[in-house]
């Protein structure tokens, strides 16, 4: 056994409890591919491990160890890949990258000599991951372009290493090519500048050239002699960098929450009080008037009721699209309780804000098709009007309300009235 790999395979098992214990709390696709990758990993050192040092190398350990380093990479491309949660478009890309990358690294392993094998090989890993490439990025043909041509160079040095007899220096290139191609999607798919995302990118390009790095040195170079424990820096700033992505992630989505409905990702009533005060500051510096509008969906208990909960939310979220389908960029729409909704809008007068309501009462007039479920629901809607419904937002919310729950008498009074003349 190598007992130098002792101490890279105990830090490795740590991180990978430190994943499992992550994934329990907050489980999700892109989690579970880390956990996979880093799983990978540590399977990669315990074949080095059981690999005794100073003899043949065998070939089976050597296999092991290569293959788990390869679908390791291939996982942590996948995660951060477009093809978001559906599974069915992640086996794709296992298959189309992952296969035929382990097919060619065994070849080089168990000695196989066609060079046509290994051109059908590759052709398969450049031309399957570039199709689906295209297929799941019509909306982005410049990154497709920039994938394709990457692709397309790592698969002319896999087949120039084959022509020159040197197949296993094309393991050398898909190893750095699948981490490279995985440091670029981590910046596309996150797109901040945090320490997390930073730290994870820089690990997986430091990854990417420790192969072609090694193997430069072992021909220029042989007498220096790196540590192992240098060599694998790269990984644990790759896990560091995970585990600071995720925190981070965590802290924008608890700052969202702060000031966002969970369900429809419209304000709450924080975040609208926020935009209210904003909202007559500026009417106050410009001359102009704010409308208060609350909103009640009428008869939305009789969707809950009727057709269950999971097409009340549908409902809900088809109701926010044709009310934000009608109100402008510069005005706020906010879930301000269960079925209850507030606009907030700069106006010039109550003529103007009178507009708005029928903009918004037209929205509903048709019924939704919910998941085959034709969902109809009214609006009542009440109005307050700054400064002559109120000098502030609780006295605007207070007059909006009143206005809103009249306008509801009312509407029940006219269904009532029409139901006694039809008995």
């Amino acid at each position: 056994m190598n007992y130098m790999i002792l101490p890279n395979l105990i830090a490795l098992a740590i991180l990978v409890g430190v994943f499992w214990a992550i994934s329990r709390k907050a489980s999700n696709d892109r989690l579970d591919l880390w956990l996979a990758g880093w799983f990978l990993v540590l399977l990669h050192f315990f074949a080095q491990f059981l690999t005794p040092v100073g003899q043949a190398s065998n070939r089976v350990l050597t296999t092991i160890s290569l293959d788990a380093l390869i679908l390791a990479g291939t996982a942590f491309l996948i995660s951060v890949s477009v093809v978001g949660s559906i599974t069915t478009r992640r086996f794709q890309l296992l298959l189309a990258i992952g296969l035929p990358c382990v097919v060619y690294a065994d070849a080089c392993i168990w000695n196989i000599s066609s060079r046509t094998f290994y051109y059908a090989v590759i052709a398969a890993g450049v031309v399957a991951p570039v199709v689906l490439v295209w297929r799941f990025n019509q909306k982005s043909a410049l990154f497709a372009s920039v994938m394709t041509a990457g692709t397309a160079l790592a698969g002319l040095l896999m087949a120039r290493a084959v022509y020159l007899g040197a197949s296993d220096a094309g393991i050398i290139v898909l190893l750095a090519a699948l981490y490279f191609v995985t440091a670029a999607l981590y910046w596309r798919h996150h797109q901040r500048a945090s320490a997390g995302v930073l730290t994870a990118i820089i690990g997986f390009v430091l990854w990417g050239a420790v192969f072609p790095l090694g193997a430069l040195l072992s021909v220029y170079a042989p007498n220096l002699k790196i540590e192992s424990e240098v060599w694998n820096i790269p990984k644990y700033l790759v896990a560091v960098g995970m585990i600071l992505t995720l925190l981070e992630s965590q802290i924008q989505r608890s700052t969202y929450l702060a000031y966002h409905d969970e369900l429809t990702g419209l304000p709450n009533r924080r975040l609208l009080d926020d935009r209210l005060e904003r909202a007559l500051a500026f009417a106050n510096r410009a001359g102009q008037k704010v409308a208060v509008l609350q909103l009640d969906l009428d008869r939305f208990k009789e969707v809950n009721d009727t057709f269950g909960h999971r097409v009340g939310d549908l409902a809900l979220q088809g109701v926010v699209a044709r009310l934000a389908a009608r109100i402008r960029n510069a005005d706020t729409l906010a879930r301000s309780g269960g079925d209850e909704f507030t606009v907030v809008s700069v106006v010039h007068d109550r003529a103007s804000a009178s507009v708005l309501v029928s903009h918004l009462e037209d929205a509903l007039s048709a019924p939704m098709n919910i998941e085959g479920v034709p969902v109809q629901t009214g609006l009542s809607i009440g109005v307050a009007l700054y400064p002559e419904d109120g000098s502030n937002a609780d006295e605007l919310h207070a007059a909006a309300d009143k206005a809103m729950y009249i306008a509801k008498r009312a509407a029940r009074c006219l269904v009532s009235s029409d139901v006694a003349q039809l008995n």
